[in-house]
């Protein structure tokens, strides 16, 4: 079974993105933690009111993804997207593309 790859996108509501990015720190670690993450990396655009946050996430199947969704960080976390986000965050699931090398 391939890895699922998802990609976050979470928008700060304004004065909200150095309390997100404090969030996403604490949170990274203990989903890299997770016995089917493996890949969790938070990355930034834009500057100011513009910054955006994308969390890219790696698991080994759909039950990894189900418990990353049931634990106890994510839950925490989810809970402030009322307070933190400017909206719901954009998931997409994306597949591996098998591309060789010359």
């Amino acid at each position: 079974m391939p890895a699922i790859n998802l990609i976050a996108t979470l928008t700060p509501q304004p004065g909200q993105a150095e309390t997100l990015r404090a969030a996403l720190q604490e949170i990274a670690p203990p989903s890299r933690a997770e016995s089917g993450c493996l890949r969790y990396d938070v990355v930034e655009d834009g500057e100011g009111e513009a910054t955006r946050f994308h969390v890219m996430e790696r698991f080994a199947d759909d039950a990894a993804v189900q418990a990353h969704g049931e634990s106890g960080h994510y839950r925490q976390f989810s809970a402030r997207f009322g307070e933190l986000l400017a909206g719901p965050p954009q998931v997409t699931r994306a597949r591996d593309v098998d591309v060789k090398s010359g």
